[in-house]
């Protein structure tokens, strides 16, 4: 059986499975995030993907991902100070928007 992300019915012989909670967030919010900084620090330190990291919590997992996929396309800091980066923020905006991150 083929499971497909959606609303928890049977659909034309796929079970559908329900999505996860999503929330509001911004671009700021993401990277200041405490999973997006960790996956974008171990890429910086030369770590390899920790896989059970944040193991009970997708939301959080997808932050990981995230933050060690712009470690590879962004060379500067993600804060200046106790702000976050706005190279950063305008970086991050643009890598989604060109789908070079998920």
């Amino acid at each position: 059986m083929v499971s497909v992300f959606c609303s928890g019915h049977q659909l034309m012989g796929f079970t559908m499975i329900r999505q996860v909670r999503t929330k509001n967030t911004t671009l700021p919010g993401i990277i200041r995030s405490a999973p997006f900084m960790q996956g974008f620090a171990e890429v910086k330190a030369g770590k390899p993907l920790n896989p059970d990291a944040f193991p009970n919590d997708i939301n959080k997992q997808w932050s990981y991902e995230r933050g060690r996929q712009f470690s590879y396309l962004f060379d500067g800091p993600l804060k200046k100070g106790r702000s976050v980066n706005l190279g950063a923020v305008v970086f991050f905006g643009q890598a989604i928007a060109n789908k070079a991150i998920m």
